[in-house]
Parts: C-alpha cells; sequence; structure tokens
C-alpha cells in the first residue's frame, strides 16, 4: 500500500494556539519557554516551596510597566538592593 505524507504552511494566531493547548500543554510551553531564556521573570513552578511562589509573585509584580507606578525614592531602593546582589 502507498502512504503519501503532506507537509502543509499554516499561519495562525498565537491566542488561536494557546486557546487550543490544554492545562498541561500550557504547562510545557511555560517551562519551555523558560529554558530557552524568552520569559523575564520567575513563574511558580511545582518544585517551590510556599516563600518561594510568594517571591515569585513579588517579582512579577515590580518587573515590566509596574515600574511607571513607582516613586522615584521607591524605584532607587529596589536598584540599591538589584545592585547588592
Amino acid at each position: 500500500m502507498a502512504y503519501i505524507t503532506q507537509s502543509i504552511d499554516m499561519d495562525i494566531e498565537v491566542d488561536e494556539f494557546v486557546d487550543a493547548c490544554s492545562s498541561r500543554e500550557i504547562e510545557e510551553l511555560i517551562k519551555y519557554l523558560q529554558s530557552e531564556g524568552h520569559l523575564v521573570g520567575s513563574a511558580p513552578t511545582d518544585d517551590m516551596n510556599a516563600l518561594d511562589h510568594e517571591w515569585a509573585q513579588v517579582i512579577n509584580k515590580i518587573s515590566g510597566r509596574a515600574r511607571l507606578v513607582l516613586t522615584n525614592e521607591e524605584e532607587e531602593t529596589i536598584r540599591k538592593i538589584a545592585n547588592r546582589l
């Protein structure tokens, strides 16, 4: 019997792709993106304890556009802490 294989290039939107994923597949995608360095900040993982989860949430809150709502003094304090580490 003959077998035919066919390749198709499709252009789909990212949100369509993610919406079609199960929760398990989304978790795999997040882990892959983290391992490839595409995600800034830290997302909670199964091997984190409660303090690690809380820390990840805090860091995610102050990353990105949150800087726009901080005072100059708060921003400078965070900068000093980061430079010390």
